[in-house]
């Protein structure tokens, strides 16, 4: 099987395998490297079997980390894709629980935003707000057959990648994804490309963080067409910069809720900076900016006018006010 990632890729979606030998296939996959290759295969059959969300919008941008980074931070990511949404691009941000900590369905959940939409509804906050939520258990039923075969394994495996590639927004994509691993700066350009994603930036920040650091330097790779460039990012050339990692660490879900409404609401700090960093390679990864200098005053300006913060409200609002069709 481990020859064949087609025959790989339809035994998971199907839920047609025997478990141990499925264990003992990711284990050695992993434990060599999975190929761009087995990635994209793996990816496009789980996204075939999604159920899709349409909208109006032709592109459409998410923000999203692999997770298991070694360095944990708050909900960088999910912050961000308010302040790039107020800002005029439309954000499909997909995303899920964490098991140990607090992941984006946990910081959505804990803000007061309904998590189980319809994909009509979906596709309509992405409409009419231009930005929508997709909480990954209600848009890719055939993952399910993966859980139990993922809680025996305790290292990492091509699941822990899967996450970004598996957007059910049907619409041209750019994304900006943070990745727990450096090698896997290369390893996504062409995965991204098998699966028609135009645009992309991939980062991983120090010291071990898969969003951009305020702590430390982050590597980078914009991936446009057949286009690869790698660049650093340093907080100290924006002003940007904090020494103190505790700064920008994981939080409980409530905590998270309450940082994201001081951040949008204006508090100055670590957080609402490293926040802004993101958004503004956001806004990058869009094509919205040609650098990350302007990118960071548009994000600052936008929080600063209270726009960001309304488009959060407004978008928790709504989805408590079900849609009748």
């Amino acid at each position: 099987m481990i020859g064949d990632p087609e025959a790989l890729a339809e035994s998971l979606v199907s839920g047609s395998f025997h478990r141990p030998e499925m264990v003992s296939t990711l284990t050695e996959m992993a434990g060599r490297g999975e190929t761009p290759n087995e990635v994209a295969v793996l990816a496009k059959a789980f996204r075939r079997a999604a159920v899709p969300v349409r909208t109006s919008h032709s592109v459409v941008l998410d923000l999203c980390g692999t997770g298991g980074a070694p360095f944990r931070t708050f909900n960088v990511s999910s912050i961000a894709s308010f302040i790039v949404s107020s800002l005029g691009v439309p954000v499909a941000k997909h995303g899920n629980r964490s098991s140990r900590g607090c992941g984006s369905a946990d910081l959505f959940e804990s803000l007061g935003a309904r998590l189980a939409l319809s994909p009509d509804e979906a596709g309509t906050f992405l409409d009419d707000l231009g930005f929508t939520f997709l909480f990954a258990p209600s848009f890719h039923p055939a993952m399910r057959h993966a859980v139990p075969v993922r809680k025996e394994i305790s290292t990492r495996t091509v699941f822990n990648m899967l996450g970004p590639l598996l957007n059910p927004v049907e619409a041209r994509r750019r994304q900006l994804i943070g990745v727990y691993s450096p090698r896997l700066l290369d390893l996504f350009p062409p995965v991204l490309a098998a699966m028609g994603v135009e645009r992309a930036l991939i980062v991983h920040g120090r010291p071990g963080m898969d969003e951009v650091s305020v702590i430390g330097t982050t590597t980078a790779v914009l991936a446009d067409g057949e286009s690869r460039e790698r660049f650093l990012i340093d907080p100290r050339a924006m002003g940007l910069y904090h020494p103190v990692s505790d700064d920008v660490s994981e939080l409980t879900p409530a905590m998270s809720a309450e940082a994201a409404r001081k951040i949008l609401g204006g508090q100055v700090g670590a957080r609402r900076d490293m926040v802004v960093l993101n958004a503004a390679c956001g806004l990058l990864a869009y094509g919205a900016v040609k650098d990350l200098d302007l990118g960071v005053r548009r994000c600052e300006a936008t929080i600063d006018s209270g726009k960001a913060l309304a488009r959060m409200n407004e978008y928790i609002a709504r989805t408590n006010r079900r849609i009748v069709s």
